[in-house]
């Protein structure tokens, strides 16, 4: 179960509202499947269709979180006209199976729609998440 705190909620939000109608991308990190931290990583591609995180950006999060006793990742990235599913694309670059994914669907700007999934090479399941 992956409980989101609410300020973590609205910041991974407003940060994908954003940079529309890019994708945005980043982590939300805690403990105990409650997550409170909220990394903003920047999308080098720059991209209203795919994401790539800034490889140091991407190191920096990872590793404040572990310092700070964090470790549950969960990976974000928003959809700015897609719906709040895996593309192809996610599927097939999903590097880290172990942690699960939210998918910020943007194609109604003022009322986002945000879905979380497990990815693996075999399997995409849907993964359920509350709002704390």
């Amino acid at each position: 179960m992956i409980v989101l705190e609410r300020t973590a909620y609205l910041t991974m939000l407003a940060h994908c509202q954003s940079l529309y109608p890019q994708e945005a991308c980043g982590f939300l990190a805690g403990a105990n499947g409650r997550l409170s931290a909220v990394y903003l990583v920047e999308n080098v591609l720059h991209s209203p269709v795919r994401f790539e995180m800034h490889p140091q950006q991407q190191l920096e999060a990872m590793l404040d979180s572990e310092e700070k006793g964090l470790p549950d990742l969960v990976i974000y990235h928003s959809h700015p006209q897609g719906p709040p599913r895996p593309s192809p694309t996610d599927l097939r670059l999903a590097y880290y199976p172990d942690w699960p994914q939210l998918i910020v669907s943007l194609e109604s700007r003022h009322a986002p729609v945000v879905r979380a999934f497990s990815i693996t090479a075999t399997a995409v399941s849907e993964r359920k998440w509350y709002l704390e």
